[in-house]
């Protein structure tokens, strides 16, 4: 490890996540800079993302959003326009593109029409707000919250394979941005990408408690950090696989094991 730590300037739940999976996956992406490719999955979650970020900007203006077939066209189209980045090693691209469609379709029919965002009287957009935040012991934490709702709720976007329950008050991202924002309300509006695709809302509260254990957690990871502290994940996890991560291969803890 090196003796200087080129670790960003900042602090984001992807990382906090990351290097809670793996500590060495967290050394390899963030402090070698080593770029990978993002995968179908990942790649159909953004899509879906881009077209929900679009409706509610538009409905926190005119409290209708975009229609049904743009929005499943934008999720189309920009999974198109980034799959040359991609590899798919789930499903191939026209299949991508399919469960594309139809999540977002049912995405829209169920969360695009049940949550209000919050209305932009002043020019401020309700979704993709940028938080960069001092948060205690020489700690900055950078991030984007989703959307926040007209009763200021916290609300993220999630697309999985399937439908699994979530608990909200125990999600880092939602907690550590309702801590910043000062949001007593939290919630992801989550679509599978399943055959027949299903829209679930999770809703939960973000207290005192809750944030608390969410800041401690964040500056407990940043201390190890600076410390250059990168433990591998532990050993028959199901990260430590050459399907989930992509420096397997090069990892002393990976493949060069054996």
């Amino acid at each position: 490890m090196p003796e200087q730590n080129k670790r960003p300037d900042y602090i984001s739940v992807s990382q906090v996540n990351r290097y809670q999976n793996c500590g060495i996956q967290y050394y390899f992406h963030y402090i070698e800079g080593i770029k990978t490719q993002a995968n179908d999955k990942m790649l159909r979650g953004i899509a879906i993302d881009n077209s929900a970020n679009e409706h509610f900007n538009e409905k926190s203006q005119n409290e209708i959003g975009i229609t049904e077939n743009n929005f499943v066209d934008l999720a189309v189209a920009t999974h198109d326009e980034k799959s040359d980045d991609v590899e798919f090693d789930e499903f191939d691209k026209d299949v991508s593109r399919d469960k594309t469609a139809n999540a977002s379709k049912t995405y829209h029919g169920e969360h695009g029409q049940i949550i209000k965002p919050k209305r932009s009287d002043d020019g401020q957009m309700p979704t993709q707000i940028k938080i960069l935040e001092d948060i205690g012991d020489n700690v900055t934490l950078m991030g984007f919250v989703d959307l926040v709702t007209d009763d200021d709720t916290i609300v993220d976007t999630k697309v999985r394979g399937a439908d699994k329950s979530i608990d909200v008050e125990a999600n880092l991202q939602l907690q550590t941005y309702a801590t910043v924002i000062g949001a007593d309300k939290v919630g992801i509006a989550s679509v599978t990408t399943a055959k027949t695709p299903k829209a679930t809302y999770y809703g939960g509260i973000s207290n005192e408690t809750t944030k608390k254990r969410a800041m401690q957690r964040i500056k407990s990871v940043s201390s190890a950090i600076d410390s250059n502290i990168f433990l591998p994940a532990p050993e028959g996890s199901w990260i430590c696989s050459e399907k989930y991560c992509n420096f397997f291969n090069i990892c002393d803890f990976g493949a060069k094991r054996k």
